[in-house]
């Protein structure tokens, strides 16, 4: 039982080597004896069948049988490998030897207790522990070699990589151990090494089906071959290649129906996510996001009316508060049939956000750093010179003598001498002293558009796992800069994933993330650092501040005059007012989770979870007003503005947001399998919110002029200019789900969830809504008679259901009526010899309340099919689907009489429908291994239902494009730009009477002001007649507003992506490339900059402008006032806004293990890389960006590591 030297060595070593042998003999036969004689007196047999445990599992059973203490150092079983053990009625020291064969531990038993320590090498144990050399050969099913394969000793740190032969050579102990084996596209193996072999031969086993990959869906898990409903997913590994500070990049251009849409450049603005198109008019399009089960609201903006938007969900930037080295998963539910089961909230789809875990079994420590820079593109403006050039050409070309005279004012006297000009514009005359031709141009651009903004992104993981409890600990900083004048970003996250098993049936978990993060958004765009005259400086090294003011201040009497110093263009100077008057953001949200899970019987797991959520947000600004009344063109003079106030005058704001939400959750969800073929899992639960905000600001004149310590200067407590606000919104949710879901041999599917939601956002009668789904599927591949050999998996799948959407932009709390007081007055009485009564304030019912108002509810059937072929090396889906949303909120007209506003109805109706397509190829050719998948998404968009068809214009409906005046009618997109359509340039005088003596223009006030070089527009419809009550599809020989017709659509009709991705032994490439297309847009840009009627600065595309000798061109003439409405909305601004862009990519190199040697194997893994964003943008956009012009889109280039210790 006991081999010849277990006395001493299981005794731990307590008798020297060299101990004489008759000694020895006897205190090994006496020791045995005693050990044998306590076995007897205390111990048990015992029966155990375990396969692939720890140690300490198998110890915990042996305890529990056999009453046995054990006792050991915890660091003694640390890193040991999973044993296997088998056992019917065996002696404890049976059990132990065989659990112990092969791992440095020794044990003895002494009464009740078993003693398990380290080994002590002697003589005879070092000659077993002895090191060995085994070789191999790794091939894949072809038999050809796999160069690079990973080959581990499992729980050790010994390492190799196979040789382009595909053979390796590993030094491993001499007995028995198993070797792991692991290679990108190929199943992960592990192999049993006996004491004996030396030579080993593996064939490894692609992966590149995922099918069985896990996906997180509502309220659960699932594989993804077993999916019913629509859902999208990236993993970490996809977001790990993406170098974005937000991960929901990672979501463009890899998953189909689902358009990321970046805001701008700008780091504080959040992309807005729109899944299968845009699903109401009135209220957010935005879908609901969940975190690890816990929904999440989003902070609101502090610079937001809070009075005004209640508590509307506005673009949220969860992914900016999350690390994206935290994420695990990120699933979109794309239908109704997946997303119904979050009901009132999901019309819009769902994201669920998963997070990470620990999972090795031996504690891992990671590190990621990358830096960055970027740089943002300009925009093309006019020199001084061309700027003189033009607006000289403007004022000249001006038939109209009511056009005010350009006047720039210089000092004092200058000005006053001035005021008496009124014949010409001296600073465009090449005779005055003020000509200012020949001055230098400044590019404001280029000096507050920061080149090579830096970037910095860190993040520290350490993660692990024991049989009972695994662990997640992160930290992570974040530094941004937006490149425009003082638009910088600063995040400092922390994470915490703890999951521990209590129990064989019982588990509990924490989970907590915080976040701190800081920014500043002064503003001053680049449209508004375009707009500065060329010839405006910034700095001025003789001012006190060091820069150039824009007004020439001086008191005119008792009058404050600010004389613009660079005539009526003059801007504001940024650069000074960002250095004066620069507001600070600070947001701190504290996001965590608290569970129980109990499994009381086999098969049934019950879960209730705590989930608390707590935002602060501050805004801190202290505007130097005595300094910064210089730098702004509409200054006014702060010590007449506030007379009782001293020299030195600051004005302090500080608003404060708060949020709290508070989520209890608590789900039954059961599993059984009956008869091996059919299995069922049914869902049931319920769910609680409360969401809290409140808002508080505290404003303050008559401050002293100091940033670190401003204090109050007013006389005689004069507080008159102190201000101050609160305001608070609560609001809840409750919702009771279930889902039942059967499939039979994973060849047929059935899927039906129903969730019963309420919201106090409604009226009592009608706070309740009930949402149901139903989804199947049918693995046609797997029936007896599909026999087709290249087809791996062939299924079809489809499903119905409804969700809902409670955040409408007005209609919360419409139910309700809201008092006005002070607004009106009346008579009372006949008091004070009063004949007709005293005046007294009264109130006034200010709306019609309708207590019947309920959710928008979207409807969608989705039809598809998905099928991996050529060994899985082919993946193709398809999906058709349609939606169509209901009850959007529109006002009914009400007569005056009424005196309140119009009430609101559920009458709107949207209809959105489209296909989502996606292929994908992988294969490897020995050590090169890539792959390459495309998709693309198309929709349609379509108005189905208005209030008494009556169309709707909606200027700026879609973000960051105002002027998109969107015509809201039956039969056409809500994306549908609205205005005129241009006919060309007036080339004489004889053209342009002929034209207005055939078409009337409403728009021209004066046809002598138009001249040759002006814009005629074309007559394409015609007044409402009692059969067109809208307007008339003929036209009626006037240009007026029915004129205005369909010149373009700001909804893409189809996105795409392509992903590459390729690897080569420890090289690594992947890229992203995303695109829109079927788009338009108002070039709002070229509106301002190419109006050519004010005098601010202007795009170099004015020099292209309409001449007498130059009239080949689409740019008309340059004059003051704009006689014929040359800028009105139309065909002239709206140009396509399809782009092709290399959204993302990344070159790495991994460093191979003869490299990491040197390291002396503190380190597993080490991977440098350079990678970009938009490097390459391809687009037929005229000026900068076709996303944002205002705030473009960097490019950004970035370099950094990832290391696995």
């Amino acid at each position: 039982m006991y081999k010849k030297f277990a006395a001493n060595q299981r005794m731990g070593g307590l008798c020297p080597i060299r101990i004489k042998p008759l000694l020895m003999r006897l205190f090994t036969v006496v020791l045995t004896i005693c050990m044998h004689i306590s076995v007897f007196a205390f111990g048990q047999k015992v029966s155990i069948s375990r396969k692939d445990v720890s140690l300490s599992t198998v110890i915990k059973e042996i305890k529990r049988q056999s009453g046995y203490n054990f006792l050991y150092d915890a660091g003694a079983l640390f890193n040991t490998p999973k044993i296997s053990v088998e056992a019917k009625n065996a002696e404890v020291a049976e059990v132990l030897d065989q659990c112990l064969d092969g791992l440095a531990l020794n044990y003895f038993i002494r009464d009740k207790y078993v003693v398990i320590s380290k080994k002590v090498l002697t003589i005879e144990s070092q000659s077993v522990l002895q090191q060995r050399i085994v070789t191999g050969r790794v091939v894949d099913e072809k038999r050809e070699p796999l160069e690079g394969v990973t080959v581990r000793v499992a729980q050790s740190a010994a390492v190799t990589t196979t040789d382009a032969r595909g053979d390796f050579r590993l030094q491993i102990p001499s007995s028995q151990v198993t070797l792991a084996f692991s290679l990108l596209g190929f199943q992960p193996q592990e192999v049993s090494v006996g004491a004996d072999q030396q030579l080993l031969n593996i064939v490894m086993v692609p992966t590149i089906s995922n099918l069985d990959e896990v996906v997180v869906v509502g309220f659960g898990e699932r594989r993804k071959g077993d999916l019913t409903g629509s859902i999208s997913t990236v993993t970490a590994a996809d977001i790990g290649r993406i170098p974005q500070a937000s991960p929901q990049f990672a979501l463009q251009g890899h998953t189909t129906g689902v358009r990321v849409a970046p805001v701008s450049g700008n780091p504080n603005e959040a992309p807005q996510i729109f899944v299968r198109g845009v699903g109401t008019w009135n209220g957010t399009s935005q879908p609901l996001y969940v975190v690890d089960g816990q929904i999440f609201e989003p902070p609101r903006d502090v610079n937001e009316d809070v009075i005004s938007s209640g508590s509307l969900r506005t673009p949220p930037n969860i992914f900016n508060l999350i690390n994206a080295n935290d994420i695990e998963s990120i699933s979109v539910l794309k239908d109704a049939s997946a997303a119904a089961i979050y009901g009132s909230r999901a019309a819009n789809g769902v994201v669920l956000i998963t997070t990470k875990r620990g999972k090795s079994e031996r504690p891992v420590i990671e590190f990621d750093a990358n830096m960055a820079v970027q740089n943002t593109p300009k925009l093309n403006m006019l020199n001084t010179d061309q700027y003189v050039s033009l607006v000289s050409e403007m004022y000249e070309n001006s038939l109209n003598p009511d056009v005010s005279i350009e006047r720039n004012l210089y000092g004092r006297e200058e000005a006053q001498e001035f005021v008496k000009l009124t014949s010409y514009n001296p600073q465009f005359d090449p005779q005055s002293p003020y000509y200012i031709s020949d001055r230098t141009t400044y590019n404001w651009q280029d000096e507050l558009v920061e080149k090579n903004a830096l970037n910095q992104n860190y993040s520290l993981r350490v993660s692990g796992a024991t049989s009972r409890v695994d662990y997640y600990v992160s930290g992570g900083y974040f530094d941004q800069y937006g490149g425009i004048n003082q638009n910088h970003l600063k995040r400092y996250t922390g994470a915490i994933n703890l999951n521990v098993k209590a129990t064989d049936w019982a588990k509990v978990g924490v989970n907590y993330k915080y976040t701190n993060q800081t920014s500043t958004n002064y503003g001053g765009d680049l449209e508004a650092l375009a707009y500065a005259p060329p010839w405006q400086p910034i700095y001025n090294p003789n001012h006190p501040t060091g820069f150039e003011t824009v007004i020439d201040p001086y008191l005119l009497g008792d009058t404050w005059q600010g004389l613009k110093k660079y005539g009526q263009g003059t801007i504001q100077n940024y650069a000074a007012l960002a250095e004066f008057n620069t507001p600070y953001f600070d947001l701190s949200r504290n996001f965590g989770q608290f569970f129980v899970e109990l499994t009381p019987l086999k098969g049934l797991v019950l879960r209730g979870s705590l989930n608390l959520d707590y935002t602060k947000q501050d805004r801190w600004g202290l505007d130097q007003m005595v300094i910064t009344s210089y730098f702004s063109p509409t200054g006014q003079n702060p010590r007449t503005q506030y007379p009782n106030a001293p020299n030195s005058v600051a004005r302090l704001e500080h608003r404060i947001n708060n949020s709290f939400n508070y989520q209890s959750d608590f789900t039954a969800n059961y599993t059984k399998t009956f008869v091996e073929k059919h299995n069922l899992n049914v869902v049931v639960g319920v769910q609680d919110q409360r969401h809290r905000r409140e808002t508080v600001n505290l404003n303050t004149d008559n401050l002293s002029n100091l940033p670190e310590n401003p204090r109050y200067t007013g006389w005689g407590g004069d507080l008159a200019n102190n201000n101050s606000f609160y305001s608070w919104n609560h609001r809840f949710w409750f919702g009771m789900v279930g889902r039942a879901s059967y499939n039979y041999d994973s060849k047929y599917y059935l899927d039906a969830s129903m969730r019963r939601d309420a919201s106090n956002g409604f009226a009592r009668e009608f706070r309740w809504g009930n949402f149901y789904a139903f989804a199947g599927a049918w693995r046609i591949s797997s029936e007896p008679f599909f026999d087709v050999e290249f087809v791996n998996d062939l299924k079809l799948h489809g499903g119905w259901g409804e969700a809902g959407n409670d955040e409408a932009a007005v209609g919360r709390y419409a139910f309700l009526s809201r008092v006005n007081t002070g607004l009106t007055t009346y008579r009372w009485g006949s008091g004070n010899g009063d004949p007709i009564g005293v005046l007294n304030n009264g109130a006034t019912v200010a709306d019609f309340p309708n207590p019947s108002l309920s959710w928008e509810v979207a409807k969608t059937l989705n039809i598809g099919v998905d099928a991996t072929l050529f060994r899985n090396r082919l993946s193709v889906s398809a999906e058709w689907y349609r939606r169509i949303t209901s009850g959007i909120l529109q006002t009914v007209s009400l007569p005056f009489s009424v005196g309140t506003s119009n009430p609101l109805f559920n009458i709107g109706e949207l209809e959105n429908k489209g296909v989502d397509l996606m292929i994908g190829f992988k294969d490897r050719a020995g050590a090169f291994n890539y792959g390459v998948s495309g998709n693309i998404s198309f929709v349609t968009n379509k108005v189905t239902k208005l209030y008494n068809d009556q169309p709707l214009l909606i200027a700026g409906l879609h973000r960051r494009h105002a002027d998109n005046v969107v015509r809201i009618e039956e039969g056409r997109s809500i994306g549908t730009i609205w205005g005129y359509k241009t006919g060309g340039i007036f080339q004489s005088r004889e053209e342009i009477e002929a034209y207005y003596a055939a078409n009337p223009d409403n728009n021209v006030t004066n046809t002598d002001l138009v001249a040759p070089g002006d814009m005629y527009f074309l007559d394409v419809q015609g007044n409402p007649t009692d059969e067109e009550p809208f307007y008339s599809k003929t036209p009626d020989g006037q240009i007026n507003d029915f004129d205005r017709t369909e010149i373009g659509n700001v909804l893409p009709g189809y996105t795409y992506g392509l992903n590459l991705n390729v690897g080569w032994k420890g090289f690594d490439l992947v890229a992203n490339f995303y695109g829109e297309g079927d788009v338009d847009r108002v070039n709002s840009t070229r509106r301002r900059f190419e109006s050519m009627v004010g005098v601010h600065n202007h795009l170099t595309t004015t020099l292209d402008r309409w001449t007498p000798s130059h009239t080949n061109t689409s740019v008309p003439r340059a004059v003051v006032g704009d006689p014929a409405g040359n800028n009105r909305i139309s065909d002239r601004w709206v140009e396509d806004a399809s782009f092709f862009r290399l959204n993302t990519w990344q070159l790495g190199y991994s460093l191979q293990n003869s490299a990491l040697a040197s390291l002396k194997n503190t380190v597993s893994s080490l991977r440098i890389y350079i990678g970009g964003n938009n490097n390459i943008y391809l687009h037929r956009w005229s000026t900068v960006d076709p996303v944002n012009d205002q705030f473009p889109l960097p490019k950004t280039f970035t370099v950094g590591l990832n290391a696995r210790f």
